[in-house]
């Protein structure tokens, strides 16, 4: 069998390249498998779009509310940017969009609506914003093939392409509907990183190293300009430039591309109303301009030394460097990142933030996390690491030293896996492809000695590491029953359609929840809630919010919370001075199967995230003039919001407004339809029946009465 299988991809092979020779047929297979990589990057990412434009969790509302706000004003919008104010959110103060929000993705898409409708071309704001994150996807695949055929080869850079349009990490962030920054800001950090690279090189000319660095500058302060995250790609490019003179490997064109890149977007940060002039003092730009005096040193002892003591100044002079750099962070001459962002390098520091803590995505990493973002495209990874350190090369240095931090990122984050994919796709299209030319290569050979042992053992190899891959890759609608596929994580409706719950069931309670809002509210009311809710009450209910996931005022967002945790008689006046006139409040519950008289709390809603709202409030409880709330008095067993303390369901705001009520039979406890009366609030709306089968999601809005 493995005889014939060797001979059969042998004539395969053959084919290829006698076609090859007649019409370069290898180009054309090349074309025909990006071209393949593309197509199956957007037919996944796409699936969303069965359940109509619309956009998928919270902060692509917020994109999209900006763009919407630039439109309205035509190409003076791009001008007035950094004086925008949204009413909707943050009553009664408003949020000043320019100091808050990285406009790149809100300006790629006014940008494209603008010159289609100057084309002639209509389409519906939110259409495009829905299906611009697609064609990020496509465009990244075609990127890193580039990427990486330019470090790697053909070979590497195919089977990279392949993996990407799969990828659960990459669809997860690019598919129809996450209008967020990742999507766009993932294929112009790499154009970036390989337009450096292309500058770098030993054969370019000073002029060809400072036109593709400023292209490279460009294209990274297009990510500057667009995420958070950038603090990684403008760390990396001058360490990596920094470590190149250290290993002895400087040239004239690394300056004149180093210095035309940083240059490039360093004027780009310091123009982005949110980052500001004194952006130039913070430790991740600090880190540019303090590596410009060592390639100066390096292109001195290029010219002056001989190699011994060119590396022997270069490397002294990094100690000196790194010495001074640590003396400059000490004196506090350079500004930390935010806590957020160097809790990245300090996991420990998140204890800090609990408001940080209380986001999924921003939890480390578990080995089943990253199984599941990556897959075994991680095993493959390793092994091209193993390849990279052998080669050595410039490129292999770069892909290590990214690696390194990219790993470590995604360890350290879970959100940070979708930066963190593209790079596990090229390392592992280096893996595979060596390993799949290696064993083919070995099955093709003329055989002198056990000529059928060795057929089967190399014919194996490879395909094994195909059925591994299809077992990941393959989604359930051709028959597997993992479901850890991509393609099957792609095919689930907008977050807002499933109101939050994980599940491929579409719950629209908080779809009539803001339909509700929209048309019997009154234009003047303000609902309060958590901060998770505040985009979806402003953006689809159409009425103000008091908080919601920008978090720009901890304060603020620790006052709700302290609402919450309070008795009515408080919480009234807080709610009052916050300027509210309505409290909203989300809470999943699954009734028993086949009865009326109970069921469980499911804990996607308030009914888990009480215990945040108690983390902050008592973070600023002090700030704010109030006093602690004793969590021990509320937390059930190992201070968990399941099982609650009696005190939180017969003395909190939010314990009274959950309509189901706890039921202890012995050691069982179920759950059962009890509404509360509370002094000072109303109820007005319920999005559902109690025990509904059609639903686990319930959203409830209060009338603060006087």
């Amino acid at each position: 069998m493995s005889a014939r299988l060797a001979a059969g991809l042998r004539s395969v092979y053959d084919f290829l390249r006698s076609l090859d020779r007649r019409v370069r047929g290898l180009a054309l297979v090349e074309l025909a498998v990006l071209a393949l990589a593309v197509s199956t990057a957007f037919m996944v990412r796409v699936l969303p779009g069965r359940w109509g434009p619309i956009l998928s969790e919270f902060d692509p509302w917020w994109h999209y509310t900006v763009a919407r706000m630039i439109i309205e004003r035509g190409w003076s919008g791009f001008f007035e940017f950094r004086n925008l104010v949204d009413t909707m959110s943050w009553y009664p103060t408003g949020l000043n969009v320019g100091s808050t929000f990285y406009p790149g993705v809100s300006f790629a898409m006014a940008f494209i609506y603008l010159v289609l409708s100057g084309l002639g071309i209509s389409i519906q704001p939110l259409e495009l914003a829905a299906a611009l994150p697609v064609f990020y996807g496509m465009v990244t695949v075609v990127v890193i093939y580039l990427f990486a055929r330019y470090l790697l080869g053909r070979g590497p850079a195919l089977a990279a392409a392949l993996l990407l349009a799969v990828s659960n990490a990459h669809i997860s962030r690019t598919h129809y509907g996450w209008f967020d920054d990742e999507a766009l800001s993932i294929p112009l950090m790499h154009a970036g990183f390989l337009l450096f690279l292309v500058a770098i090189n030993e054969r370019r000319s000073l002029k060809g190293a400072a036109i593709y660095g400023l292209l490279a500058g460009l294209s990274i302060g297009g990510v500057v300009a667009t995420w958070g995250a950038h603090r990684l790609v403008i760390v990396l490019i001058p360490v990596y430039a920094a470590l190149l003179v250290f290993l002895g490997r400087f040239r004239p064109n690394l300056l004149v591309a180093y210095l035309v890149t940083f240059a490039t977007y360093a004027f780009v940060a310091v123009n982005v109303p949110k980052l500001g002039p004194g952006y130039f003092k913070e430790l991740s730009m600090a880190v540019g301009w303090l590596v410009i005096p060592y390639l100066l040193l390096g292109l001195y002892a290029h010219r002056r030394l001989d190699e011994t003591k060119r590396l022997l100044v270069v490397r002294g002079t990094a100690i000196l460097v790194a010495v001074v750099f640590v003396v400059l962070l000490a004196l506090g001459s350079l500004g930390l990142p935010l806590l957020k962002f160097f809790s990245v390098l300090v996991p420990a520091l998140r204890g800090a933030l609990p408001i940080v803590q209380s986001v999924a995505e921003n939890q480390l990493a578990t080995w089943g996390s990253l199984f599941l973002d990556f897959g075994p495209a991680l095993s493959f990874a390793l092994l091209g690491i193993y390849l990279l350190v052998k080669r050595g090369t410039d490129e292999a240095i770069f892909l290590l030293l990214y690696a390194a931090a990219a790993l470590y990122a995604a360890g350290s984050m879970v959100r940070l896996a979708l930066p963190t994919s593209p790079l596990v796709v090229v390392l592992a299209g280096l893996g595979l492809s060596h390993l799949l030319e290696s064993s083919f290569r070995s099955a093709f050979a003329v055989q002198l000695r056990r000529p059928s042992f060795q057929g089967r053992t190399f014919v194996a190899v490879p395909l094994v590491a195909l059925l591994v891959l299809s077992l990941y890759y393959l989604p359930s609608g051709a028959g597997n029953t993992l479901q850890l596929s991509g393609i099957d994580a792609a095919n689930v409706p907008p977050t807002v359609l499933t109101s939050s719950v994980p599940t491929r069931q579409p719950l629209l309670d908080w779809v009539r929840a803001a339909e509700w809002m929209k048309y019997n509210l009154p234009p003047t009311a303000v609902v309060a809630s958590w901060w998770d809710y505040g985009n979806w009450i402003s953006r689809l209910g159409e009425r103000k919010s008091i908080v919601d996931n920008t978090t720009i005022d901890s304060k603020r967002i620790a006052l709700i919370g302290y609402a919450f945790m309070s008795p009515p008689n408080v919480s009234k006046a807080i709610f009052r001075e916050l300027g509210a006139t309505h409290v909203l409040i989300f809470i999943t519950f699954a009734p028993f199967v086949g009865g009326t008289q109970g069921g469980q709390l499911l804990y996607f809603g308030d009914e888990s995230k009480w215990y945040w709202m108690l983390k902050i409030a008592n973070q600023e409880a002090k700030n704010l003039g109030l006093q602690p709330i004793d969590e021990n008095s509320l937390l059930g067993p190992g201070g968990s919001p399941v099982n609650a303390q009696d005190k939180f369901w017969q003395q909190t705001t939010l314990g009274l407004m959950i309509p189901y009520r706890p039921v202890r039979t012995g050691t069982q406890t179920y759950f059962v339809y009890d509404p509360q009366d509370i002094p000072g609030f109303r109820l007005v709306y319920s999005s559902s029946p109690p025990y509904s089968t059609n639903t686990y999601a319930y959203v409830y809005i209060y009338e603060i009465t006087d």
